[in-house]
């Protein structure tokens, strides 16, 4: 027996797709976990036989069950189902979920240090400090610090107490009940008994910076920190809650490190979560919006208004542009004739697409004059309800932000990768059709990027910082007339308490 499988770890692994597929990303962290233990591979739902069958074969024991109760249902059916006498078989014991990605690194370094931890009784890879939240902190609002249920691990002293743990819990029906019954308890709940704990990635010098250093820095903690993993939501999660708690930049930072510096297959990835992710999250939280490049020496092949109507088939190897109509007038339209395609423009975005393989379809980006903006919302607004309609005739099942339009299309052309499309695109008889092409690439894994001038980028700095300038005004005279509000509303509840004798 080798070194590293000293110490016998019996470790439950936690997946769900609501394709049933073991995407490539699951299937690189369980063959990395299993020199290190057996892996109980436990998933909700029924998974497509491809994967079905890769499980079967790389794991020690596979679960299929119903989709209920979150990953709080799925490791307490899987611990029943073991039992707790046969628990006594293993060192450890190791709940990890899904939604980690990685190893980007040996897991070597980190087994060992937490083997040499022998005081402690159970410990985990990250740990979220403690802050108010009315969503996930319960009737109180209070979040505890506790270790992050994405990777537990649990040593026999506790497992008694730790069976029982999951023979008495209830199981969750929303999310939000996951978090607060399971992750945000389970620490302090064996805390309290007496057990002894800690995470092996340590943060605690960032505690006042960040509550949930993992997705707030994660290059931070793989780069300098030895962690292993990261999470996968980095690159999906809403962007709006993401500029609350960061600068924005902590997916970009984390997909060049991997990129450049590691040999961890970040683009693959990336591929898998397209199809079941929002294309407009990841378009945020992984900026695909670009200057352009020097110009390459191909031009793309134009797709002619009767094959766009017909639909077309395109050759693998090669790009193609297509015209997009415009209705714009008056101001607006001077300002969409920045979009217009012309034969170096067309070459630079076809260098951008050769330098970016994830780029299965670009465009120039939305001018910035707000009338271009305003028309493109109230455009998705009213193509909506037949966009919906026509994906589903044509078998598209990527999730789609209802709230905000796709990046693409804004004006101009659009520039098609043939990989991106390899059923050719469907008739495109309207220009609401156009939302097609971004959905289409999405599936197949494929992103949708824009470009710009570095003229225009300038300018966007420019109205991005003038914007934020505007609503720390906003902001300051909102709290001001909050505060002018309560004093008077205060004021008459005071003289009415003097007057009733109250």
């Amino acid at each position: 027996m080798t070194e590293r499988l000293m110490k016998k770890r019996l470790i439950i692994y936690f997946h769900y797709d609501p394709r049933g597929v073991v995407d490539s990303s699951c299937k690189f962290s369980v063959s990395a976990l299993r020199e290190y233990g057996q892996i109980y591979f436990v998933t909700n739902g029924v998974l497509e036989p491809e994967s079905h069958h890769w499980a079967e074969q790389t794991c020690a024991c596979l679960q299929e069950r119903e989709n209920r109760g979150f990953d709080v249902g799925a490791y307490r059916n899987a611990l029943l189902a073991i039992g707790c006498s046969a628990l006594d078989n293993w060192d450890e014991v190791v709940l990890m979920n899904y939604t980690l990605a990685g190893p980007v690194c040996s897991l070597h370094t980190m087994f060992e240090a937490m083997d040499a931890r022998r005081e402690l009784d159970f410990w985990g890879l990250t740990r979220h400090y403690a802050m108010k939240s009315r969503r996930f902190g319960g009737r109180n609002g209070k979040v505890p610090e506790h270790l992050q249920s994405h990777f537990l691990a649990v040593r026999p002293r506790m497992y008694k107490d730790f069976f029982a743990y999951w023979q008495n819990i209830w199981l969750p029906e929303s999310y939000e009940e996951s978090v607060t019954i399971h992750e945000t308890q389970f620490t302090r709940h064996f805390s309290s008994l007496g057990y002894r704990w800690d995470s092996y990635v340590d943060t605690n010098d960032l505690s006042d910076v960040f509550v949930n250093p993992i997705m707030a820095c994660p290059r931070e903690l793989i780069e300098h920190r030895n962690c292993p993993f990261f999470k996968r939501r980095s690159f999906f999660t809403p962007y709006a809650d993401e500029l609350r708690r960061t600068d924005g930049q902590s997916a970009g930072e984390l997909y060049r490190y991997l990129k450049m510096k590691t040999e961890y297959p970040v683009d693959t990835l990336i591929a898998d979560l397209l199809p079941v992710e929002p294309l407009s999250a990841m378009s945020q939280n992984l900026h695909w919006h670009y200057l352009l490049a020097e110009p390459a020496e191909i031009l793309p092949q134009e797709l002619t208004e009767a094959e766009l109507r017909r639909g077309a088939s395109l050759e693998a190897g090669k790009f193609y542009f297509l015209r997009v109509p415009d209705s714009a007038n008056g101001a607006e339209s001077y300002y969409m004739r920045s979009c217009a395609p012309n034969s170096e423009t067309l070459r630079s975005a076809v260098r951008l697409m050769q330098n970016c393989s994830l780029a299965g379809l670009s465009g120039p980006a939305l001018p910035l004059f707000p009338q271009c903006a305003e028309r493109k919302f109230s455009q998705w607004k009213a193509d909506l309800p037949d966009l919906e309609r026509k994906m589903k005739k044509l078998g598209l099942r990527v999730p789609l932000d209802t709230a905000q339009p796709l990046e693409l299309p804004n004006g101009g052309f659009l520039i098609l990768r043939a990989e991106a499309f390899p059923q050719g695109i469907p008739p495109i008889q309207t220009a609401g059709d156009l939302w097609l092409l971004p959905l289409i690439a999405q599936q197949n894994g494929y992103a949708s990027v824009t470009f710009e001038t570095q003229e225009q980028a300038m300018a966007r700095c420019d109205v991005l910082n003038a914007m934020a300038a505007e609503n720390r005004g906003v902001k300051a005279k909102a709290v001001g007339l909050a505060r002018a509000l309560k004093h008077g509303l205060n004021e008459k509840l005071s003289h009415k308490s003097i007057a009733g004798g109250k």
